[in-house]
């Protein structure tokens, strides 16, 4: 999330996370705790906007559009027996909302996650990986990760290909 402050009084703009984090969260009326549940488990990514003194103002719903080529690559990626996972800060009805979009199984989508924790998953990946062969010609399995560059790159420079896109991919 982002904090500033408009005419002396701090202003919040963030997931539930950062408004759990500073409090406000708990003092939201529980129908619209409802609502933004609802949000999410259809698959929207639910943001608030708060006042310091004044709680939550107001709330929002954003969705993800998906490629459409984006599924008929991952299943071509599948069928050729490489492993593919989402690792996203989302929260968990965006994320599988997503990937059944995409046509991943709910073990290969990782929501919530912050950018050390992508990045402590795909060292601890290349860490567990096992190698294709035995004795001097031991090939490891290479990690491909694919972000935005901004949040993703800690993971996409511990992955051995790092492919980044958008405003992001100058950080990277």
């Amino acid at each position: 999330g982002v904090m500033a402050t408009v005419d002396g009084q701090q202003v919040f703009v963030g997931n539930r996370r950062l408004f759990e984090r500073i409090g406000m969260y708990e003092n939201l009326p529980q129908a619209y705790q409802g609502l933004a549940e609802d949000w999410g488990d259809k698959g929207g990514t639910v943001g608030f906007l708060g006042v310091e003194g004044e709680g939550i103002i107001g709330a929002f719903s954003m969705t993800d559009m998906i490629r459409d080529e984006a599924k008929e690559t991952i299943e071509t990626l599948m069928m050729r027996g490489i492993k593919v996972l989402m690792l996203t800060g989302d929260g968990e009805g965006a994320a599988k909302a997503v990937g059944r979009q995409v046509g991943l199984g709910e073990s290969s989508i990782h929501y919530q996650l912050v950018p050390e924790d992508k990045l402590h998953y795909v060292a601890g990946i290349k860490q567990t990986a096992p190698s294709n062969s035995f004795g001097l010609f031991r090939r490891q399995p290479k990690i491909l990760f694919c972000g935005d560059g901004v949040n993703d790159a800690p993971a996409l420079a511990v992955a051995d290909v790092g492919v980044s896109m958008g405003e992001g991919a100058a950080l990277a």
